[in-house]
């Protein structure tokens, strides 16, 4: 096993460059094209947007889009040449300091941005790469529909899947949990979109294999989170193990409790595992080709992360917690409990213990990373929807659902039938 992971994480890592280096090989002049007409256009033109919901437009909050991030893309995008082949793996672009959109509309000028070019070498910059490719033929409000289409057409295939294949309270927990931290806001974004993109096809590909065995289990997960190294800036990288990992849970109830927590926690060491590697592989390779110390970068910026980390938990909490409608929450599990009480099936802890590991995730990537939760609580909080889904999978799998739908079943015949005599 081990030996095919690592011929696996070799191949992705060749992957990674070859859609880096295509990248760089698109002609400048039609990305700049194709950037300056959508600015023409009207697209962004502000950093933090609100998606739909313009209340509290002043803050940012649950409903804000990451144009700050995006125009930094578009950036790259416009000077991944302009250092030469190098700078494919450094990833320059303009910055005086102002804001991303204002930086963004100036990058095209060519005699604005000599001496105020930075480098940002310590990401994969995987969405980069493919927006890059996009650009090539098409405007970026174009490339924002195509996002839409392919996150919405995965979503609905999902959903259908995990209906008929794995359970449909997984479909609607899964959905629900998606629904309640606003993901048509993540489908808008090219910087929100990569990590909603990998989870689904996580899921899905777990509805197709719905016994693929403990290697291929692992290795599914290894792939999730490389995928998420190179493509992901640190929004939501919990959502691609998270909500994979409830699927998971409902495919398999027939280990013992040992086997079965373990199992849980080796897809998270696996996932994770190739998550660092993949971090640690791109910080090497462009340390041996550039020159340029990108260890050193990458352990500065993550210090200034962890200062005073401590004292940012509390607030992170907050923060982070504060974005969700919990009103909704607290109905769905309402409703699953009087459903457990009155269709109670026993025996159903150890996936109950599976469902609160899973749980969990979001809160520990949360006490590791308090400085960035809490700085980025507006989006950071998208995490918590593995939780939701997790704690009411907890609370569903003690329903039986035979004996609820035959009782509903019954309920409805009596209503109509006390219907049909009223008429």
């Amino acid at each position: 096993m081990f030996g095919k992971a690592l011929k696996l994480f070799l191949l992705l890592m060749a992957g990674y460059l070859l859609l880096g280096a295509v990248a760089w090989m698109m002609p400048d002049w039609r990305v700049v094209k194709h950037v300056r007409d959508s600015l023409d256009g009207g697209e962004l033109r502000d950093d933090y947007p609100k998606a739909i919901i313009v209340a509290h437009s002043w803050t940012q909050d649950q409903y804000t889009m990451d144009n700050f991030t995006d125009a930094l893309i578009l950036n790259q995008c416009i000077h991944l040449r302009s250092d030469g082949w190098r700078s494919g793996l450094t990833v320059p672009r303009y910055d005086e300091k102002a804001p991303q959109c204002v930086n963004l509309l100036k990058a095209m000028d060519s005699d604005t941005v000599a001496g105020k070019m930075v480098t940002y070498p310590r990401y994969w910059h995987g969405n980069t790469y493919i927006t890059r490719i996009l650009l090539t033929f098409m405007s970026f409000r174009s490339v924002r529909y195509l996002i839409y289409l392919v996150s919405t057409v995965l979503l609905l295939w999902c959903t259908g899947r995990l209906w008929r294949r794995v359970s449909p309270l997984v479909a609607v927990a899964i959905v629900a949990s998606l629904l309640l931290v606003n993901v048509y806001v993540m489908q808008f974004s090219v910087q929100f979109a990569q990590v909603l993109i990998i989870a689904l096809g996580g899921m899905l590909w777990l509805t197709y294999h719905r016994q693929p065995g403990k290697a291929g289990m692992a290795l599914l997960f290894g792939v999730l989170g490389s995928l998420t190294a190179y493509f992901d800036l640190l929004t939501v990288p919990t959502l691609t193990l998270g909500l994979p990992l409830v699927v998971a849970v409902a495919l398999r109830e027939d280990e013992k409790i040992g086997g079965a927590l373990w199992g849980v926690l080796r897809l998270c060491i696996w996932w994770a595992g190739a998550y660092v590697l993949t971090w640690a592989g791109k910080w090497g390779i462009a340390t041996l080709l550039t020159g340029e110390n990108v260890f050193a970068n990458a352990t500065g910026q993550a210090a200034v992360w962890q200062e005073d980390g401590g004292s940012y938990i509390g607030e992170a909490f907050s923060l982070i917690f504060g974005k969700i409608k919990w009103v909704y929450v607290l109905l769905l599990a309402v409703l699953l409990t009087v459903a457990a009480a009155v269709y109670h099936r026993r025996g159903r802890w150890i996936q109950t213990a599976q469902y609160a590991l899973v749980l969990a995730i979001p809160i520990v990537y949360y006490l590791a990373m308090p400085h960035h939760t809490q700085h980025h609580s507006w989006f950071c909080y998208r995490g918590l929807a593995t939780s939701i889904a997790a704690l009411l999978m907890m609370i569903a799998t003690w329903v039986d659902w035979q004996r609820c739908r035959k009782g509903l079943t019954k309920i409805l015949k009596k209503c109509h039938g006390k219907n049909n005599a009223h008429k």
